[in-house]
């Protein structure tokens, strides 16, 4: 079966949309695993094949296995579509300042070759690394860089949302429009994206009703493989300022049961914090301080400054008095 699949889809050879692409998103790794091995066994071997084996070795905590794909990714041609793997990763560990130094070099390798696209998307990717932890100066910063080098859907959405996270509505709000604008009939920007941002903000302004009313429209989108967790995760945080635990709980619970959906997304760690917060709303303190040691776990070589990882220590500690 998976032979044929590689032999009819082309798909299987481009660096996106291929069928391991889905197979990972769907959570079936061992799936994923064997389509991996057929290609192996038939020499086809693509920058697309290393992706999935490394997001797959991310899966397995197996560093090693993640390195060496990166490795051989890297003397491939097609390198430069491997250029930012290693930052996400850094992301998801939260080690933001090692994720910047890698976006950096990745943004300056596609300048350089004349690959402007790229070199937009993934300064963008920095931009919301740094918003999603609460470093906004720094996201600021990456969104102006990124903003001159490109406008495209991809750059302008994590743009808004990086924006967003981080309260500045005036701006967020433009880009919003643009994308509105320019894009009036681009299907996911319109019933995932938008939504997005302004559900961000209304958070961000502790509206969480509105922001909840925003997001109703997006659940039927809530595991397209674009929405990378937002809906639920803004879902979570709102439910947590509406002091509804087993709400929060649920929308956190639905990213921790779909990690191949973004398999380096920071969402799925923070997701594991959220889910603790939730049970401590609920007065589920095993439950709780079992979330919370995940949380510190994935974090263990996260730099030390983050408010997320500092305020997590101190609730955890709290739990155990």
């Amino acid at each position: 079966m998976f032979r044929e699949a590689i032999r009819l889809d082309p798909r299987f050879v481009s660096p996106y949309g291929n069928i391991g692409d889905s197979l990972v998103a769907l959570n079936r790794f061992e799936e994923a695993k064997a389509l991996l091995e057929e290609a192996r066994l038939q020499r086809i071997d693509f920058v697309s094949i290393r992706r999935i084996a490394y997001w797959l070795a991310l899966v397995e905590n197996d560093a090693d296995a993640a390195a060496r794909e990166l490795s051989l990714a890297l003397r491939m041609p097609e390198a430069i579509w491997a250029s930012n793997w290693e930052a996400g990763a850094s992301v998801f560990t939260g080690r933001l300042r090692t994720a910047h130094d890698l976006f950096r070099r990745s943004v300056q390798a596609a300048t350089q070759g004349a690959y402007k696209d790229f070199a937009a998307q993934w300064a963008m990717q920095d931009a919301e690394s740094h918003a999603v932890v609460g470093q906004c100066a720094e996201a600021r910063r990456e969104v102006a860089a990124g903003l001159e080098l490109n406008r495209d859907n991809f750059t302008l959405e994590r743009a808004g949302r990086a924006l967003a996270l981080c309260g500045a509505h005036t701006e967020a709000q433009a880009l919003a429009r643009e994308l509105a604008t320019r894009f009036p009939s681009a299907t996911l920007i319109k019933r995932i994206h938008l939504p997005v941002i302004a559900a961000a903000l209304a958070v961000q302004r502790g509206e969480s009703t509105q922001a909840l009313q925003l997001l109703e429209g997006v659940r039927r989108y809530d595991h397209v493989q674009v929405a990378e967790f937002w809906p639920a995760y803004l879902r979570g945080h709102a439910y947590l300022q509406l002091r509804d635990g087993r709400a929060a709980a649920d929308q956190f619970q639905s990213i921790l049961d779909h990690r191949g959906e973004a398999v380096v997304s920071p969402l799925y760690p923070l997701a594991h914090l959220g889910a603790a917060r939730s049970a401590v709303l609920e007065g589920d303190i095993g439950r709780a301080r079992a979330r919370y040691r995940d949380f510190l776990e994935i974090w263990k070589d996260a730099d030390a400054d983050l408010p997320s990882l500092k305020e997590a220590h101190v609730e955890y500690q709290r739990l155990r008095h």
